[in-house]
């Protein structure tokens, strides 16, 4: 890099400021190597990498050759390289641009703090003193920052996207005003001499940045939980459908948002027969299958429920009929994948219509309930004068 500047007549400038932005940029396209996946092999990478960079700076030294002179101009050009990455990895634009502004803080501000501890240290080389304490610096920062920083970003730009879009936006409008206002900071504070002072505020911003960082982490990840929590009180551990806390609660929304919907009791027909013949094991995979197969049966037009034990209830959106409660309870698609034979199930329906005569969820199933049992006794009733 050094020879192919001097090819171009770039002789009146310290090379030795090349040095601590060439290890910037590498720090900076090794650390978002580690953020996303590569689509290519990494000697491709790399040589990609390589040849734009050649091209990019010798390209700056012709429009400009005091680019180069510790003005941080060139550490605002670095941003272009989201062309290369672009190419180069699996990821969207914006994610890219993110991660860039965030990891750019890092490495730019060991820079920045780099240029005014040199700049106290008057009685020393500036070049030579800038490149050694960077280097000391990021020697023992870089791996702290992958192993206990990055980490943390990375979660958060894999989550993120799961708040809502205001609150997303929030966060990353604050993500790109940290990054300038570090970086007009950098212009700044380069053409003033309060080094030590200086030093001292780039520290400091240093500091609050990660400190967001970790309390956007924190915030993230407690969601996170207790969207999980959420979640496992809301379902059955065994099935995986709705238990009767979240059945309670779409009834009370359906309710209250005056739909017509239809409740439909569902009673597992001689269960206990299926434990004591086959054991506890093919009686959950019964119960798992039922679930898979009612719930495949109702489609778009209902959620089916675990109420408790071997006992079902559906939310049917809209009027169900015998014939369509019939069809549901028949399962007809249950040979597929099913631990052992289907026995019969007793079924009780409601139907829901504003205005309604009954409000309370816990009524209405009961309701649902009696007449479940009503016609199972009815059932075993003609099956006993049959026989």
């Amino acid at each position: 890099m050094l020879l192919a500047l001097k090819c171009f007549g770039v002789t009146d400038m310290g090379y030795l400021h090349i040095l601590p932005m060439t290890e910037v940029l590498i720090l900076n396209l090794i650390t978002l190597d580690h953020c996303f996946k590569r689509k290519y092999s990494i000697f491709k990478t790399v040589v990609v990498l390589f040849t734009f960079t050649v091209i990019f700076v010798l390209s700056l030294v012709l429009l400009n050759r005091d680019i180069f002179l510790g003005n941080g101009k060139f550490s605002i050009g670095g941003f272009v390289y989201i062309i290369p990455l672009k190419f180069l990895y699996d990821e969207k634009f914006e994610r890219l641009f993110l991660n860039m502004c965030m990891v750019w803080i890092y490495t730019l501000g060991i820079m920045a703090v780099s240029v005014q501890a040199a700049n106290c240290l008057s009685s020393f080389n500036y070049e030579i003193s800038l490149i050694l304490i960077q280097t000391i610096l990021f020697l023992f920062t870089f791996i702290p920052f992958r192993k206990y920083v990055m980490p943390k970003y990375i979660y958060i730009f894999k989550n993120m996207y799961d708040f809502q879009k205001t609150q997303f936006r929030y966060l990353e409008i604050s993500i790109y005003l940290n990054f300038f206002i570090f970086a007009i900071l950098h212009i700044i504070f380069l053409g003033s001499e309060k080094y030590l002072l200086q030093m001292i505020i780039f520290i400091m911003f240093l500091a609050a940045n990660y400190l967001f960082c970790a309390i956007v982490y924190e915030v993230i990840n407690s969601s996170i939980k207790i969207d999980e929590l959420e979640e496992s009180v809301s379902h059955d551990a065994l099935t995986g459908l709705g238990n009767r806390t979240q059945m309670l609660k779409r009834m009370r929304l359906l309710i209250q948002e005056n739909h017509v919907f239809s409740i439909m009791f569902l009673d597992l027909d001689r269960f206990k027969l299926i434990n004591d013949q086959y054991g506890h094991d093919v009686g959950d995979r019964y119960l798992k299958h039922f679930g898979k197969v009612c719930s495949e049966e109702l489609k778009d037009s209902g959620k089916l429920f675990r109420y408790g034990g071997d006992e079902f209830v559906a939310i049917y959106y809209g009027v169900l009929t015998k014939e369509i409660a019939d069809s549901i309870a028949q399962c007809k698609n249950w040979d597929e994948g099913a631990p052992c034979a289907f026995n019969e199930v007793s079924v009780g329906f409601v139907v829901c219509k504003p205005p309604y005569s009954v409000k309370d969820p816990e009524i209405i199933l009961k309701r649902a309930d009696s007449i479940m049992y009503r016609n199972k006794l009815n059932r075993k009733m003609n099956n006993y004068k049959k026989s």
